[in-house]
């Protein structure tokens, strides 16, 4: 069993978009302030899906051809979230990231896989995360370690004002893709199985 997910993926000019914003955030972040955040790589950044902790190799295969048949009926041809900019996940008082964050998306109840939830073997995945879908792009990861100092909410709440705005409708997505999840001490490693164009 492994671990793997589902996830949108932005295109290349939304990566550069956010790459020009990040960049020197992350410098600023790291160097002036001197938080132990890292920039996740730009190729790493998605939005997910469905998350399943552990599914068989022979379970992906069907979790596939339900993305491939909502693809096909263009159920993600517009995926329209209301962005609201940069937060600490999962709050500022435990920061594990930085993350561009939207609003829950309530039209997700109406994707085809939604409706399967309840089926094998999509209810081997999180299901919560899309039955309260709230999509947020992971960009930032903290480290811990001994000696190692994360920022309390005052200060983040001081970085408000400089902060990078960020425009959502500069976030587009153009593929979804099947990624299995390795976590190593450095980072988390998300080979891609398979990708599929949105627009069929």
């Amino acid at each position: 069993m492994s671990r793997c997910f589902l996830g949108f993926e932005l295109t290349e000019a939304s990566r550069a978009y956010l790459r020009e914003r990040l960049e020197p955030l992350q410098r600023t972040l790291a160097g002036a302030h001197g938080w132990p955040i890292r920039l996740v790589p730009p190729d790493n950044w998605h939005a997910t899906l469905l998350f399943f902790p552990r599914l068989e190799p022979a379970l992906r295969e069907p979790v596939w051809q339900a993305v491939q048949a909502a693809v096909a009926a263009g159920a993600w041809r517009r995926l329209d979230f209301a962005w609201r900019g940069l937060a600490l996940w999962p709050s500022p008082r435990r920061p594990a990231l930085l993350c561009v964050e939207a609003a829950r998306y309530e039209a997700a109840a109406q994707w085809p896989l939604a409706a399967r939830l309840d089926e094998a073997p999509f209810n081997l995945a999180d299901t919560q995360h899309l039955r309260s879908y709230v999509p947020h792009l992971t960009v930032m990861r903290f480290r811990k370690g001994p000696g190692l100092r994360l920022p309390k909410p005052r200060d983040w709440e001081a970085l408000q004002p400089v902060l990078p705005a960020i425009d959502g409708a500069a976030l587009r997505f153009d593929r979804v893709s099947f990624f299995l999840s390795t976590v190593t001490p450095e980072r988390p490693i998300y080979p891609r199985e398979r990708t599929l164009a949105l627009e069929g």
